[in-house]
């Protein structure tokens, strides 16, 4: 049995049967390109989740939550010098995006609404949210008599639908009167974004100028000190009688919802790669139609010898070179995919294991789908085929 012969007419055979090999080898080459894409993008989902936790191995950010909504206390300066004194860590105080409210009346209805400054959204590392209606951002961060309000939180003001109608109306916040210049939409899913975001100058006429501190961030992430800071506090914190010090396992979370991502992403990955076994029957149809336009030739090649073994290694080599085509093919348009996506600055990334194990199931599947045309063509009926 010589191989190279047994190459040369595949190669022969497939060139002869251009469009319909092309065709076949698309097929191949979407399914892997799916596939590949679906699993390349669990390293931009996990990025995406450590970000949205704010993830950071080397610190750990403590939480005061009051007792009172309207209570303007939280962590202080002596609280922080406290832990830096007595654990020698390096403490921060810092604001969040969404911790503090105020008292805001609307059509004779008072509810508390959080609050926040243009400012404080981007020392969160958070994009603004997208204008419904009114005034933009630029108009919103330097006024001092205009607030941006988001749609949900109008809603359960006034409980009406349309709300476009209360733009330039009046807004009572903490007994002083402001106008909604801008109506901005929330996020049902992330509870980052205030239901109030005004200027500086506003919140420090709502507060008289004072600084509201909902978090201390602390250069460490050893759990022991961690729980160790929080009982000092709790004896000795400045406002320890007006709320609760709390810490959140951001780790924790990030892992949980990570291996959450993961198993959806590889489901959806493994619905995807039933493509692959789909596009099987694809090798399997355009084999069969080859062989029975090639009946003539199959049957002159058994006259003059060619063993039955020859016919099925030559057809199995068809179908297997064809999957592994497309295969590639599916390989190389993901990877450019995958680089515009880091290159737009999404991180994506495929292990080579995934790309080993996906280029080896396509591979199989040809393979597979190969036999039936392989055996109908080694056992065709030879004086038949030459009629």
């Amino acid at each position: 049995m010589n191989m190279k012969r047994i190459i040369i007419d595949v190669i022969k055979s497939l060139s002869r049967n251009k469009r319909q090999s092309i065709l076949t080898a698309i097929s191949f080459a979407i399914s892997v390109f799916v596939v590949l894409f679906i699993l390349s993008s669990s390293s931009f989902t996990t990025n995406s989740i450590a970000q949205g936790v704010d993830l950071d191995n080397q610190t750990t950010t403590l939480n005061f939550h009051s007792n009172n909504l309207f209570n303007k206390k939280g962590f202080t300066k002596a609280d922080s010098e406290l832990i830096e004194k007595k654990f020698a860590i390096k403490s921060k105080l810092h604001t969040s995006s969404y911790d503090i409210y105020v008292e805001s009346s609307l059509n004779k209805m008072t509810k508390p609404l959080s609050i926040r400054t243009v400012q404080q959204l981007a020392e969160n590392d958070l994009s603004l949210p997208t204008i419904v209606y009114g005034k933009g951002w630029s108009q919103i961060k330097n006024s001092v008599q205009e607030i941006a309000i988001s749609d949900q939180a109008l809603r359960s003001l006034v409980h009406e639908n349309n709300i476009a109608k209360y733009l330039k109306k009046e807004i009572i916040l903490q007994n002083q009167k402001y106008k909604i210049a801008t109506i901005y939409q929330s996020s049902s899913i992330s509870e980052q974004y205030p239901a109030i975001i005004v200027s500086e100058q506003i919140v420090n006429q709502v507060f008289h100028k004072q600084i509201y501190y909902d978090e201390l961030i602390l250069t460490t992430s050893q759990e022991k000190k961690i729980n160790q800071v929080l009982k000092v506090l709790d004896q000795q914190g400045e406002n320890r009688l007006l709320g609760s010090y709390q810490w959140i396992d951001k780790k924790a979370i990030y892992e949980e919802t990570k291996s959450q991502a993961d198993t959806i992403l590889n489901f959806i990955a493994l619905l995807a790669s039933i493509s692959i076994f789909v596009s099987g029957f694809g090798v399997m149809n355009a084999m069969l139609s080859s062989i029975s336009e090639r009946s003539q030739e199959i049957s002159m090649r058994r006259a003059l010898g060619a063993k039955k073994r020859v016919i099925m290694i030559t057809y199995l080599m068809e179908g297997s070179l064809l999957s592994l085509f497309g295969g590639v093919v599916g390989t190389i348009i993901a990877g450019v995919f995958i680089i515009m996506m880091n290159f737009m600055g999404m991180q994506a990334m495929v292990s080579g294991m995934q790309v080993m194990i996906t280029l080896l199931a396509t591979l199989f599947f040809g393979m597979l789908f190969s036999v039936l045309p392989a055996m109908v063509a080694a056992h065709k009926n030879i004086a038949e085929g030459l009629r």
